[in-house]
């Protein structure tokens, strides 16, 4: 019942959008110059067919290290994902300890996005769950639903805004009834020529514990294309609540397969 409701709020957002998609190569029939494509061919930003591509996968690998006080913990994560056409598939993960304690769940976090791309702002639709491996005393032990809804908007052809709405149902266990939070990020997204991309942004989420303040963080990241398929990141969090961590340091690496 829970995944119908967030199914019908993405379809009533979709039609509210006013955006249709006879073809579903994820580009308007308004901006489609090439109507019926074949649903197994990449298309371009105008809906016409790239030649000889199977889709892409894109493996990153990443390490933070977090600080909350005088304690520090370091987690290590895992992603993947494999986009075809304007639909693509992620899987995610991380395991976080500190030099005595393991605080890791282990919980595999799945997703389903499908993006819609016009001129100037393109927007990405998402379905996923947690799927719990780790026990309750951790983590809550339980699954979680959640959806997402991401809009960039280039003002420029080097600055892009960038804005993302989130509702998580959260899975209650024989312990304790959780909330289920809803969050937002807002940030700028800037291109320094073809190697260098810097992003900037604020997140605030709401506790899943009752009488909890709200999540909230300022995020700075910049990314470096040594090729067109491989990339690293690095980037600094400032926790600005008193229950996240104060500061945390990140470090991914990236490749891509087409």
């Amino acid at each position: 019942m829970r995944i119908k409701k967030i199914v019908l709020l993405l379809f009533i957002f979709v039609r509210l959008y006013g955006w249709e998609d006879s073809d579903m190569d994820g580009v308007s029939n308004i901006d489609d110059l090439c109507p019926n494509t074949k649903f197994e061919y990449l298309v371009d930003n105008i809906g016409c067919p790239i030649d000889g591509s199977i889709g892409k996968l894109s493996l990153i690998l990443g390490s933070n290290i977090n600080i909350y006080d005088s304690i520090s913990s370091q987690d290590y994560n895992f992603f993947i994902k494999y986009s075809y056409k304007l639909w693509a598939l992620s899987l995610y993960t991380s395991q976080e300890s500190t030099d005595s304690v393991d605080l890791s769940t282990g919980d595999l976090y799945i997703s389903l996005h499908y993006n819609i791309i016009g001129d100037r702002l393109s927007t990405k639709l998402s379905l996923g769950a947690k799927i719990a491996i780790g026990d309750d005393e951790i983590s809550t032990g339980e699954h979680d639903y959640f959806t997402s809804i991401n809009l960039k908007y280039l003002i420029s052809s080097n600055l892009r805004l960038m804005s993302n709405l989130n509702y998580t149902i959260t899975g209650d266990n024989s312990k304790t009834s959780y909330k289920n939070p809803i969050g937002y990020s807002l940030g700028l997204g800037y291109n320094m020529g073809d190697k260098w991309y810097m992003e900037l942004y604020y997140q605030n989420s709401n506790s899943i514990y009752e009488g909890s303040d709200d999540y909230s963080s300022i995020s700075i990241s910049g990314s470096y294309n040594f090729t067109d398929n491989i990339w690293a990141t690095i980037g600094y969090t400032n926790g600005l609540d008193n229950l996240s961590y104060s500061d945390i340091f990140s470090l991914k690496v990236g490749v891509s397969f087409e």
